[in-house]
């Protein structure tokens, strides 16, 4: 079980490492053109076709059309399926690595900052000329139009919107992680419960009497403490041929005591 929710946790880190990487694809071609990254569909860059929903999937997209657009047929640059396949091994490292904490986040953060600015400047040295001349026009009209600084604004929204996400998959992958642990512990708590349980069925009448004791279980300790007592002894009225199995099964998660119990009875054989 436990095998399975970190396979599982690391396979998430993967889609948001990879989702993440085909943003910083997207960042790193438009930002030196000077185009928008916040509100701007993805398009393809030979057809400016718009591109749909099963068009984005990181990874999976360019493996199924093939690497080619599936618009115009032009083949589309293997940078994308590297640089999202990439990314998505990278998250899945820093999971590794720093777990979930701050410091997986700053990590993440430090490294999406520099991976968009290196990635920009490679991609500005690869522009023709004629991407150079037409973006020197797009700069002379925006500062006209004193537009100058919405690329910076677009780069603080972006790491904004960066931040967020990463924080909520963060969280939800924690919240996701720490019910997996507890349902985990619940499931060992009830396990021994039952085990308590079906040890005093099987003890004789005469020789059934309340215990404590302890069960280690992967590591976790569960405290057992099993209570008989006469229900002659609650009702005077009734003879002494039933008793009371009381069993509670207890067990420390973050610092709070986890407690399971269930009741039976035994009747003496007559």
């Amino acid at each position: 079980m436990l095998l399975f929710l970190n396979c599982f946790i690391i396979f998430c880190m993967f889609v948001i490492g990879s989702l993440f990487g085909s943003f910083f694809s997207l960042a790193t071609y438009r930002l030196p053109r000077h185009q928008d990254i916040v509100a701007t569909r993805s398009y393809c860059p030979k057809c400016k076709h718009r591109l749909e929903f099963l068009d984005l999937i990181p990874v999976i997209s360019y493996i199924i059309r093939g690497g080619k657009c599936h618009y115009c047929g032009d083949k589309i640059s293997l940078r994308y399926f590297l640089l999202e396949s990439l990314n998505g091994l990278v998250f899945v490292i820093f999971y590794l690595v720093f777990g979930y904490t701050i410091n997986c986040l700053i990590i993440s953060l430090i490294y999406a900052i520099l991976f968009v600015i290196v990635g920009s400047i490679i991609m500005s040295k690869k522009m023709t000329p004629d991407e150079k001349k037409e973006i020197k026009s797009l700069k002379e009209e925006l500062k006209l139009n004193k537009k100058s600084g919405v690329f910076v604004s677009e780069i603080i929204v972006a790491m904004i919107m960066f931040t967020i996400l990463m924080v909520s998959s963060v969280t939800i992958s924690k919240n996701f992680s720490n019910t997996a642990v507890k349902n985990r512990l619940d499931s060992q708590a009830y396990t021994v419960l039952l085990k308590n349980v079906e040890t005093c069925l099987a003890t004789s009448y005469e020789n059934l009497a309340s215990y404590i004791s302890q069960d280690l279980v992967e590591g976790t300790t569960f405290n057992v403490s099993v209570k008989v007592s006469r229900l002659s002894d609650q009702d005077f009225s009734k003879d002494d041929i039933v008793k009371i199995i009381d069993v509670k099964v207890s067990y420390l998660y973050n610092q709070n005591v986890i407690e399971k119990n269930m009741k039976t009875v035994k009747g003496k054989v007559l």
